[in-house]
């Protein structure tokens, strides 16, 4: 009988593994369990690509927003951007196309015009459908949807529907206004604590959590409705170590910390310019 082969020190195999491609260190998780377990534990980080494939741009000037990919054909083996393999046919698919509507550290979360959100990665081609958001708790006010993943951490991911104030005459997607609320106008903005809607890819579906504000706020709702430049197309987010940076009305972001559910409100260099 052939001797069992001996085990190779976690920290001898790391030095070894870390020096393979991302796609080779990735296959390498499928050799065995030790393999995997060493990898996910030491060298996660080493999964990501270190370049930049391309850019997907959004296109929100035309009645329909629509979102194309760009790339170099230099840079590599070519991608393909489209995001006909979802599952939008027909007519409706080519007059309305899905919308990228967030995106981190290489998965998309898209919409389509019937309100169908996904997330997807786009060099894989894999994709999830997200369950049905659930009713708002603050009627009237607009969503935004914002994507937090981490691959270097875990590979699931979260979706935050994060809610904000219309732009003045706007109202949420249901006709309703904020301004219907008898003395909103007079609230501080943003409020005391956000009662926010997330879906986990974890436990695959949505669950209220609630943060709580650190800090000042930054005004009033009625402060915040005079500032007309500020579009839903401008409220980007970034998703930073464990905390989501979102840009909102007159210049200021609020960072929402996931380990311990709080919110800080920061403001921008120049933001008493926006108001003209």
């Amino acid at each position: 009988m052939a001797p069992e082969p001996t085990a190779v020190p976690d920290d001898v195999l790391a030095e070894v593994l870390w020096r393979l491609t991302p796609l080779a260190l990735a296959a390498s998780r499928r050799v065995c369990r030790a393999w995997r377990d060493a990898i996910d534990a030491r060298l996660r980080g080493h999964l990501l690509s270190r370049s930049m494939r391309g850019i997907f741009i959004n296109f929100t000037a035309h009645r329909n927003h629509f979102s194309e990919f760009f790339y170099r054909p230099s840079t590599g083996p070519p991608i393909c951007g489209g995001l006909g393999f979802l599952p939008c046919k027909g007519i409706e698919f080519r007059l309305f196309p899905t919308e990228v509507a967030d995106h981190c550290n290489g998965l998309l979360l898209c919409a389509d015009q019937e309100r169908r959100e996904y997330v997807l990665n786009p060099a894989t081609r894999r994709w999830a459908r997200l369950p049905q958001r659930p009713p708002p708790h603050m009627p009237g006010f607009s969503l935004n949807a914002y994507l937090a993943f981490e691959p270097a951490v875990s590979s699931h991911y979260e979706v935050f529907v994060v809610p904000r104030l219309p732009a003045a005459g706007q109202s949420d997607g249901d006709g309703e206004s904020y301004k219907d609320e008898s003395g909103l106008l007079e609230s501080e903005w943003p409020p005391t604590s956000y009662v926010l809607h997330i879906f986990s890819s974890t436990a695959d579906r949505w669950e209220e959590k609630t943060f709580l504000r650190e800090g000042e706020a930054r005004g009033t709702v009625a402060d915040m409705d005079s500032d007309p430049r500020y579009d839903r197309c401008r409220y980007h987010a970034v998703y930073w170590r464990g905390a989501l940076y979102i840009h909102c009305q007159h210049g200021f972001l609020t960072r929402m910390s996931l380990s311990n559910h709080t919110y800080r409100v920061i403001g921008l260099p120049g933001a008493h310019e926006l108001g003209g």
